[in-house]
């Protein structure tokens, strides 16, 4: 006959329970789990899933119990698996930055779309950059290679009281944000200087033909020059991608060790 006392149960429920609230934490933060279209019982599920199978591999685990420390320990997983799907979504978000500037440039600052990641209005060319990128995120296995991190976290931060992300680690995360102006006005450049030069052109224009109105040509010749140069950019987002990834995986361990 087995016997179970309350100490194995509250074990065996800790290995379940907190790898259950850092994946739970991760997917409400990272790119493409963290979309608004996806049903909030599907993360839960998904979480559900993937803690069953982290569990199982965790070597040491804290109990689940109703203390101070139990309360502690919940908030280190929430803020590691926040960190982590932050990182992430950082990097990302240099694809959303970089079509922004491109729209208000090319005079698309006033058109806007519904942004399903993001659940509200954001401007046509952010939206459409932030789309590509998600689409290569998934393409490039960002979500696989983002749950590998999840799994390997538990190595790195494991499951104690005495765990948690380190002061070093929030200060690298915050650090890591300037990657996004960085990555962004790299990415946007080619296309901002062959606006720059068209606005150059069109002002040589009316300087020369003053009776040409400017105004009345300069939103078409700004707006196909634009469309044109970004087609032309478009071979070079599946690189940058993949850069960003590379680059959210970076904040992602810096965070995790400690800078």
């Amino acid at each position: 006959m087995l016997n179970f006392t309350a100490a194995d149960i509250a074990r065996w429920a800790g290995e379940f329970f907190w790898p259950f609230l850092r994946t739970l934490a991760l997917f409400s933060s990272a790119p493409l789990f963290s979309a608004a279209t996806i049903p909030v019982r599907a993360r839960v599920a998904i979480a559900f899933v993937i803690a069953f199978l982290v569990g199982a591999t965790i070597g040491q685990s804290a109990p689940l119990n109703l203390s101070w420390a139990a309360m502690t320990l919940a908030l280190q997983q929430v803020l590691v698996g926040l960190a982590i799907g932050f990182a992430m979504q950082l990097a990302l978000a240099a694809m959303a930055f970089a079509g922004d500037f491109i729209g208000i440039q090319m005079g698309f600052g006033f058109a806007g779309l519904f942004d399903f990641q993001s659940g509200f209005e954001v401007p046509v060319m952010s939206d459409l950059f932030s789309l590509v990128g998600l689409l290569l995120f998934v393409t490039l296995n960002g979500h696989l290679i983002l749950l590998g991190v999840l799994v390997k976290s538990f190595q790195i931060v494991p499951i104690a009281v005495s765990g948690g992300l380190p002061p070093l680690g929030w200060h690298a995360l915050a650090a890591a944000g300037a990657m996004l102006f960085q990555m962004g006005v790299w990415l946007a450049l080619p296309v901002v200087a062959v606006l720059l030069a068209a606005n150059l052109a069109v002002a040589v224009v009316s300087r020369v033909a003053p009776q040409i109105n400017v105004m009345s040509i300069g939103f078409s010749v700004f707006m196909w020059v634009g469309l044109a140069s970004t087609i032309a950019v478009v071979p070079f987002f599946a690189p940058a991608v993949q850069h960003m990834i590379a680059v959210g995986l970076a904040a992602a361990g810096a965070a995790l060790h400690g800078g």
